[in-house]
């Protein structure tokens, strides 16, 4: 107000004026006490004078409409709607009403179909642009307005400047709420004072204009300091006067501490027009050389006056004469007081709505009955000052007639209070989300394609998700069904119900839909719509379930009605994406809630689905709350889209299996860790995960859910390596065969992954099955790198199991393991890896280092909680026996998988070389070059003895410097170093029958027959093996053939290359016999028969696992 009065008295001076008596206070919509309620019963606080006014009043103080004129239409009963836009209006002149078209921006993620509510008074309050353009929409549509609709738009004469850097200090700008320590330090409202220069006798309205003081909120400080001391300075309006402060306030900065905005309003010739486009259907502003009018050189004028008495800088509008004006060549004009388009005039010849606002028909005097324009849109002209008060007064006399016209009657005198008993109920947590579902719907003879976008809004998520019968959700939207109507049906009254019981029917819920359409005509129909949902499984909440929705139609108001129509919409997949993005909870502020109640509706609503297709954060079942809530990102799959399998085992575990057939290639099934998911494969917070990879090169993707996935139920259950290797594993490749017709599969294992793949093929579970594997981090040779102890001490702080997240109502005995945990993964990390993440701890704890932390993004780290979860302890002491061992044992420790590989000549055992004969196909074995919880001597023992058992096999051995465990996988840059690796070795496999496979008949095998010419030192050649059940023996026989347990024997004959002869009995099965012939005798003799005989791998046994099949002797070659 100080710097005000400077400005006035000096103005004053100027134009030989009294300064008070141009200078006053202005009135303002703003409440200086602290009321326990208002006039219309709302609590209301005084003004903490913050400034930020313009940018949305913080505390209530402001007498905006939702303090006045909102709550009291409320409390008369009306209903409001918000996220909706008018787009026109049209007249229904046989019910003599209009329908109003609008659409609904809640459902943004689909199509913004236009829906219909019918009225036989429609009053415009949309204001000059919206108003204006409604109606322009609506003279388009047919509609008959005055041609005059757009005509004379103002800006109200609004011009904009700046003082910067005066001579004394002004509170600038708006400052935050909470740093308002008291009133009077604040800056005050946004205008306190005007300079009215509209009374002067000797000058035309054209050089009248108020001059008013502005803060800018706090919002917009940092453009503010930035416009006014880098982009525009302006000119010194006092030049010789204090020139060495200026300069100093100006270089540090403190230049805009002394600073005032001005506001002015003047006299334009409101000679503006608004059209519309008819592309986006939006108005746009046609006013040539709106700044070149006299009125703003005389504003211009007045403000360097004041500028001149703060003895400060002059900065214009920069679109009128700073920068920006330069730059475009023309003055141009921000104003915040636009006017005009529809405005009132005597006939529809000069203007659009008469004095009472009511809309003329055309251009004559004739006007339409029920069409009202009640806003600024109808000022006939610039009011140069601020209208706000006009435009109130006029809408009132507009109300006050329009109610006379119609007989009605306004006590003004009477007031009515909103109910305010529901606010003192604390809102709880309600969510929304928006579906479309297409189909076919038949009505009497006929038939259409047909479909719904409707958005489901509850006010209390845990009630629904709690499955209360008495809790219905509200729908709203638009239903379409050619035969029926060619306009779209407006959804009301719509009431749905998630998995009400199944009247009848066992084991099921109800999904149900009902509503009330409406069509354009006025006819109505009730729609009801029931989903039949079984869960008895955990997959039951399927693509199949909670997509197919089953529809009947009745005439009316209810399902009392005749029945006009049935049908069945479903859910497209690319739609169910959609939806699941268009979850939003409403009635709280907190992210953690909003990402709380998100997962948990999501994974109720979805089941499985949701891991997924849900765009939110962590489960329940890995839920840190401390992590910062995030949405997911869109995977780049193009348009892959994923098909969900369910799986069961034989022992009745469900297991899930997910499909991105990204090409031909493949089929390709990825195996995931313990305590972990197959989300592992598709993390989004790095630039592109393995399954993208592959997906963008062309395979065919399967994710594979096995019983240890924190996804599934069964993860918490009692289970160990063995069952999965015996149930699991085969489930899966047999569900993928099953699915694809492949007769093969490929495969990749990671870390306890690769561990179940290898215990599956050593048992036998999956001959001729698998083409080719990559064993990633670790084979069935599992030294640990000094982590034993890791998965033998912690279980025994946790019964069941170790988990790797803690959740916010820990006690102390959870505060004490997190703490025990952070120490313990400091002590045995470097200083480098160290950091605050309770996830990362445990997991360290539980497993060893699995990532270098500077291979994983920061989303990545923070994320943690999704991607590992709770680890049963089975799980984890059969681990630990593995570790013990140092090779893949069975969970009570019994060497099963690799019978005598501990002797010392192992390829002398038929039981071994038969486990590793299951081995025989192409395998890549890699790991990080610094993984820290498998040493990578495990994985060139598991190559070196597959390479020893099958010489002639395809084994490769790689390694990737700078990683370690799992961030080979998950690392930010793995795309770059690491999945190149695997692509040429997937790509060699990568078509079906790429690999000749040796698949035996059941229960049978080759046994070896050896005739010995000469000396023979080692008897334990003759001797009888159990395999498979069946007694094979061997005989000392030569070119005959024999039929001993029901199998019939072909003898083979071949040499060695030291002249010891031996002969092959072939029982359907390839295998052979290790020859003993002395180490240092002559090599390399060429083979005495041209059938075909075992080969001598360099230790001088024969290659029993070579994909060639023995033929018999006497079939020809």
């Amino acid at each position: 107000m100080a710097a005000m009065e400077k400005a006035a008295k000096h103005i004053a001076d100027i134009e030989d004026l009294e300064y008070d008596k141009i200078l006053r206070k202005v009135p303002l919509y703003v409440n200086f006490k602290n009321k326990e309620e208002n006039h219309v019963g709302i609590p209301q606080p005084a003004c903490i004078n913050c400034g930020n006014c313009c940018g949305g009043c913080n505390t209530g103080a402001k007498n905006t409409l939702n303090m006045n004129y909102l709550p009291d239409a409320k409390a008369h009963g009306a209903k409001m709607f918000t996220e909706v836009e008018v787009k026109n209006i049209t007249r229904d002149e046989k019910t003599d009403s209009w329908r109003v078209h609008y659409v609904h921006h809640g459902q943004d993620a689909f199509e913004n179909r236009e829906r219909v509510v019918r009225a036989q008074v429609v009053i415009l309050g949309a204001g000059s642009l919206g108003s204006t353009n409604i109606l322009l929409q609506s003279k388009n549509n047919g509609l008959e307005l005055s041609t005059n609709i757009g005509q004379r738009f103002t800006t109200n004469g609004d011009a904009l400047g700046f003082s910067y850097n005066g001579e004394d200090k002004i509170r600038p700008a708006g400052k935050e709420v909470p740093k308002v320590r008291k009133r009077r330090k604040g800056p005050g409202p946004c205008i306190t004072s005007v300079i009215d220069m509209r009374h002067r006798t000797d000058k035309g309205l054209g050089e009248s204009y108020v001059l008013e003081d502005g803060t800018p909120p706090c919002s917009v400080d940092v453009p503010y300091k930035f416009l006014l001391r880098w982009v525009d300075s302006g000119v010194d309006t006092t030049p010789g006067e204090n020139d060495w402060r200026e300069w100093g306030r100006h270089l540090v900065g403190k230049g805009w501490k002394n600073s005032l905005a001005f506001l002015s309003m003047s006299n334009d010739d409101s000679s503006g027009e608004l059209k519309l486009d008819p592309k986006n259907g939006r108005v746009w502003v046609h006013y040539p050389k709106v700044g070149e009018g006299d009125n703003f050189q005389v504003v211009k004028n007045g403000m360097t006056h004041a500028t001149t008495a703060l003895k400060g800088y002059f900065v214009p509008n920069p679109f009128w004469g700073g920068l920006a004006a330069k730059i475009r060549d023309t003055k141009g004009i921000v104003t915040v007081h636009p006017l005009g388009g529809c405005i009132m005039a005597e006939s529809g010849k000069d203007g659009v709505v008469n004095h009472a606002g009511q809309a003329y028909k055309g251009d004559t005097d004739e006007l339409l009955s029920g069409l009202y324009v009640m806003d600024g849109a109808v000022m006939p002209r610039c009011l140069g000052v601020n209208p706000s008060l006009t435009i109130a007064m006029v809408a009132e006399r507009c109300m006050r007639l329009m109610a006379e016209q119609r007989g009605w009657n306004i006590d003004y005198a009477s007031t009515k209070k909103i109910d305010l008993s529901l606010s003192a109920t604390p809102n709880k947590p309600g969510i929304k989300f928006t579906e479309r579902m297409v189909g076919k719907m038949s009505v009497g003879n006929k038939s259409s394609d047909s479909d719904f976008i409707l958005t489901i809004e509850t006010q209390d998520v845990e009630k629904m998700i709690s499955e209360d019968p008495s809790h219905a959700a509200n729908i709203y939207g638009s239903v379409s069904i050619p035969a029926l109507s060619d306009s779209h049906l407006t959804v009301s009254n719509g009431h749905f119900t998630l998995f009400s019981k199944s009247d009848g029917k066992h084991h099921t819920r109800e999904m149900t839909y009902r509503m009330l359409l409406t069509s354009n005509e006025g006819q109505t129909y009730y729609f009801e719509g029931v989903k039949v949902v079984s869960k008895d499984s955990a997959f039951e909440i399927g693509l199949s379930d909670t997509t197919t929705l089953n529809v009947s139609l009745y005439k009316g108001e209810d399902n009392k009605g005749d029945v006009v129509g049935t049908g069945r919409l479903h859910i497209r997949v690319k739609d169910f994406i959609k939806q699941l993005g268009t979850m939003v909870v409403t009635n709280t502020t907190s992210p953690l809630q909003r990402l709380k109640w998100k997962t948990k509706f999501g994974n109720f609503f979805a089941g499985c689905l949701w891991e997924v297709y849900g765009f939110a954060g962590s489960p329940d079942t890995a839920f840190n709350p401390n992590a910062p809530p995030r949405e997911k990102r869109a995977l780049k799959l193009d348009d892959v889209v994923p098909k969900v399998h369910k799986v069961s085992t034989k022992d009745d575990t469900e297991l899930l299996l997910t499909r991105y057939e990204g090409g031909t290639k493949g089929p390709v099934m990825l195996v995931h860790d313990l305590g972990m998911s197959s989300r592992i494969f598709v993390v989004d917070t790095v630039e592109t995960n393995l399954l993208e990879y592959l997906v963008s090169k062309g395979y065919d993707v399967w994710l594979a859910d096995w019983r240890a996935s924190i996804l599934l139920p069964s993860h918490k259950e009692k289970s160990t390596l063995d069952d999965s290797a015996k149930y699991d594993i085969p489930a899966l490749v047999d569900k993928i065969l099953e699915v694809t017709g492949s007769p093969d599969i490929q495969v990749m294992g990671q870390c306890g992954g690769s561990l179940l793949v290898f215990a599956s093929l050593l048992s036998g579970q999956l001959e001729g099955k698998i083409r080719c594997l990559i064993a990633s981090q670790v084979a069935f040779f599992t030294h640990p790198e000094k982590s034993t102890w890791k998965v033998n001490v912690p279980h025994l702080l946790y019964g069941d199991g170790l988990t790797a997240y803690t959740d916010t109502e820990v006690g102390w005995k959870g505060r004490f393991v997190n703490r025990l945990f952070e120490t313990a993964a400091d002590l045995s990390t470097e200083f480098g890896e160290h950091c605050s993440n309770s996830v990362c701890h445990r997991v360290t704890i539980m497993y060893g280092r699995l990532y270098e932390h500077d291979n994983l993004s920061k989303d990545t780290h923070d994320n943690l909680h999704e991607q590992f979860g709770f680890c049963s302890v089975a799980f984890l002491k059969h681990m630990s026996k593995c570790f013990s061992k140092n090779y893949l044992v069975s969970a009570d420790g019994k060497n099963i998988y690799l019978p005598d590989h501990n002797k010392k000549k192992p390829l002398e055992s038929v039981d071994y070389m038969a486990r590793m004969r299951y081995l025989n196909l192409p395998i890549l074995f890699i790991n990080g070059e610094d993984n820290r919880v498998y040493d990578p001597k495990g994985m060139d023992q598991s190559y070196e003895r597959c390479k020893e058992a099958n010489p002639e096999q395809d084994y490769q051995r790689k390694t990737s410097p700078g990683y370690g465990h799992i961030d080979s996988i998950i690392g930010k840059d793995a795309v770059h170093h690491v999945f190149p690796k695997l692509l040429p070795f997937l790509d060699k496999y990568a078509e079906a029958g790429s690999v000749v496979k040796y698949t035996p008949q059941k229960k049978q095998s080759i046994v070896p027959e050896l005739t010995v010419k000469g000396d023979m030192t080692d008897s334990s050649l003759a001797h009888a093996y159990h395999y498979g059940g069946e007694d094979e023996s061997m005989h000392a026989q030569n070119g005959d053939s024999q039929v001993g347990n029901g199998h019939t024997t072909t003898h083979e004959n071949g040499s060695n290359n030291n002249g010891h002869q031996f002969s092959w009995h072939k029982h359907g099965r390839q295998g052979g016999m290790r020859d003993r012939s002395p180490k240092n005798s002559p090599r390399n003799s060429p083979r005495s028969s041209p059938r075909s005989s075992p080969r001598a791998s360099p230790s001088g046994s024969p290659d029993l696992g070579r994909r060639e099949s023995l033929a018999p002797i006497n079939e020809p070659q």
